[in-house]
């Protein structure tokens, strides 16, 4: 993958879909056990709007690039509207912060997900016009592979500014630390699950 190949926006969130497909999907469906009440299907876009706004986006007329990382063959995004990932790629839409643009970036037999949603993430952080990068990885996966892009990316760094501008979302705090700005995604999930702090 040559970086020459790929134009990003200035703000861009990359989404692992199997971590939302079995870790999400899974965390949802105990919830609803728990709380005695089936839970709506994840409005896609409203969560992605939380995300974006628990990340510091503000304002209006921004161009969030939405790349969805997924194996090959996987076709849909679980207990998610919309859910298709065909109906999704080269689709944009409106939200109060302006278009959110999806790109579905399926991994080919030669790369596995967690290089690819790793090489993806070198990408975003090296290039200048980047300035929001937001990440919702499989970090139980391939968690270790993140932490060395992120320790690479911050030895290689000139700009202090540039240090500052990833932020990962992860369901827990990670054991030994992150080296970016890390965030629960547990909140904005709940929020678009209809599910009150008193509730739990």
């Amino acid at each position: 993958m040559e970086k020459k190949h790929i134009t990003f926006t200035p703000d861009v969130l990359l989404l692992d879909v199997t971590f939302l497909n079995d870790t999400v999907y899974n965390a949802k469906r105990l919830l609803a056990e728990r709380l005695g009440r089936t839970l709506p299907d994840t409005d896609l876009v409203a969560w992605l709007l939380c995300l974006a706004l628990d990340g510091g986006l503000r304002g209006e007329g921004r161009v969030v690039q939405i790349l969805l990382v997924a194996d090959e063959g996987v076709h849909a995004l679980q207990g998610c509207a919309p859910g298709l990932l065909e109906e999704l790629d080269g689709k944009a839409c409106r939200t109060p912060l302006g278009e959110f643009s999806f790109s579905v970036v399926p991994s080919a037999g030669m790369v596995t997900r967690a290089d690819l949603f790793c090489e993806l993430a070198k990408l975003a952080l090296d290039a200048q016009e980047v300035e929001h990068l937001l990440l919702v990885p499989d970090f139980y996966e391939y968690g270790e592979k993140l932490r060395k892009t992120f320790r690479d990316f911050t030895l290689e760094a000139e700009d202090e500014k540039a240090l500052g501008k990833a932020l990962c979302f992860l369901l827990e705090e990670p054991d030994g630390g992150l080296p970016c700005r890390a965030d629960l995604v547990t909140y904005s999930l709940m929020h678009v699950w209809g599910i009150a702090p008193e509730d739990l």
